[in-house]
């Protein structure tokens, strides 16, 4: 099974290397000749074109990575001494002061419309076509139902187009409850007819226990997009996924994470990627310093990026064995020896500071400052994701979207605001908390379980939309501030209003 997942997830990356560059506006690009009446009727060509469609998601940890976890109170991308300063973008996405054309902004929303737009002129090519499709076109409405979660959590109101032909040239947006209900609707209608097979083909694509996991998601946040909480349906939903019985916790929570992580029986739902690519997951680029590349014997010095911030590093107990995500203290080459970085030595920041830590490289959470004279050593690196010896701009470590874990973590907090007193949501946390080391948490409290969910889904993606649910994305931390309301959705960006002048800006930019 394995070697099956294997190679599915390398036929699943060329894919969608072939296919990434097109999502660049609401218009699609034709991937190849391929007609519905001629090649749409063989299962190896409706799912080469599946395949396609799901290029895009191959953003979930480059952009939409920036925006929500980058944006919060678990991680920043400090300047340290200039390399990472790129006129002030990053201190001002982690401030809550970013502009209408942030980078990061502009690419989500290229993206995940493109998206949906690929999602769209396939449905109706299969629709066309005299083979059987509707499993094709079932599974492609499910990752529609994904792209438009995507957008409507980081953009609010947004235009609802379900279909390619005939499709509004401009079309206005439409109220984020109603999107809600189209999404849900959707799965809901969907999610019977899926399959139920774990990995070989369907590794890296929306089963049936992937789709039940996003429209728990969905649920799980409808108060934010509806004013109206859900959590019965987080409830039953979570529960099935659990009888079902194809996912279990690995026993280590880091082998989930491996650049062997496909036999991962945790993870439910991920964006596969490879280190031959060229194009790729670069966490380790992002994170670590450039003397790092003498560690891993990497081919390429890294940017010295994303660091964690000091609180939420600080708030893991040392007996968490999550907490061995993150890499302080002295480094060494691979052989052992201690590397110096000669510029800490020098290095002042700009209240007048020198690196305490002076020469040897030693990655300290401590965060002197977020711009613009971090020092090059400050900050917890983020090691979530293994780093291979010898790779280079590119790690083969697929990224979990849904994990069993986190689907306990749904039930348990479904639970918890319908009976804040329940026995089993204090046992679903104590499973997850179990696997890290640490003891039963009874009473559970709000704080509790927020803690909780932000450690056990770190740089996952979530920690944006999981603030905005328990309210503390308003609030203040380090060197943000702001408490605003108006920045719990991004603004639409000013590529995206230039093209279409029926869009109406968000409230606040």
């Amino acid at each position: 099974m394995k070697s099956t997942t294997i190679s599915t997830k390398l036929t699943l990356v060329v894919v969608l290397l072939l296919g990434f560059n097109s999502c660049t506006d609401l218009e699609t690009t034709l991937y190849s000749e391929l007609t519905p009446d001629t090649e749409y009727t063989t299962t190896d060509t409706q799912l080469a074109t599946i395949l396609t469609a799901y290029a895009p998601l191959r953003d979930y940890h480059e952009a939409y990575f920036n925006l929500q976890e980058l944006s919060t109170e678990t991680s920043a991308a400090p300047a340290k001494f200039g390399p990472w300063d790129d006129g002030g973008i990053w201190a001002r996405l982690h401030r809550h002061e970013w502009e209408n054309n942030l980078g990061s902004i502009e690419t989500a929303w290229t993206v995940y419309f493109g998206g949906i737009s690929n999602c769209n002129r396939f449905i109706e090519e299969f629709e066309a076509t005299s083979g059987d499709t509707q499993d094709a076109i079932n599974e492609l409405r499910v990752l529609r139902a994904q792209y438009l979660f995507m957008a409507m959590d980081l953009f609010g109101d947004i235009p609802l187009v379900t279909q390619f032909n005939g499709a509004e040239v401009n079309p206005t947006r439409t109220p984020k409850a109603e999107v809600f209900n189209f999404i849900t609707a959707e799965l809901e209608e969907v999610i019977p007819t899926m399959t139920e097979t774990v990995g070989g083909e369907y590794y890296g694509r929306f089963n049936k226990w992937a789709a039940m996991a996003l429209l728990a998601n969905v649920y799980l946040n409808a108060e934010t997009y509806t004013g109206t909480a859900q959590w019965d349906k987080v409830a039953q939903l979570t529960q099935q996924i659990i009888d079902g019985g194809q996912y279990f916790l690995e026993p280590s929570y880091l082998d989930n994470f491996t650049y062997q992580n496909e036999g991962s029986a945790e993870n439910i739902m991920v964006v596969p990627y490879s280190k031959t690519s060229g194009q790729a997951l670069v966490m380790h680029m992002k994170t670590l310093h450039p003397l790092n590349k003498a560690t891993y014997n990497f081919t390429d010095g890294p940017w010295n990026g994303f660091t964690a911030l000091e609180e939420f590093y600080n708030s893991f107990e040392d007996t968490d064995a999550r907490k061995d995500m993150f890499i302080v203290g002295q480094q060494y080459t691979s052989t052992g020896e201690p590397i110096m970085d000669p510029n800490g030595a020098i290095e002042i920041d700009s209240e007048g500071n020198p690196d305490p830590d002076g020469e040897p490289l030693i990655f300290t959470p401590y965060i002197n400052e977020l711009t613009p004279k971090a020092f090059s050593q400050s900050g917890a690196r983020i090691g979530k994701f293994e780093f291979e010896n010898g790779i280079a701009l590119a790690m083969d470590n697929d990224v979990p979207v849904y994990r069993y874990a986190g689907i306990l973590l749904m039930r348990a907090e479904a639970l918890w605001r319908m009976d804040n007193g329940s026995a089993e949501a204090v046992e679903l946390v104590r499973q997850v908390r179990e696997r890290a080391g640490l003891g039963v948490i009874d009473p559970l409290t709000e704080d509790d379980l927020y803690n909780e969910i932000q450690r056990e889904l770190a740089f996952e993606c979530h920690a944006r939309t999981v603030m905005i649910r328990f309210g503390r994305f308003t609030d203040q931390w380090w060197e943000k501030t702001s408490t605003d309301p108006n920045k719990k959705v991004y603004p639409i960006p000013t590529g995206a209003r230039n093209g279409n002048p029926n869009l109406e800006q968000n409230p606040g930019y």
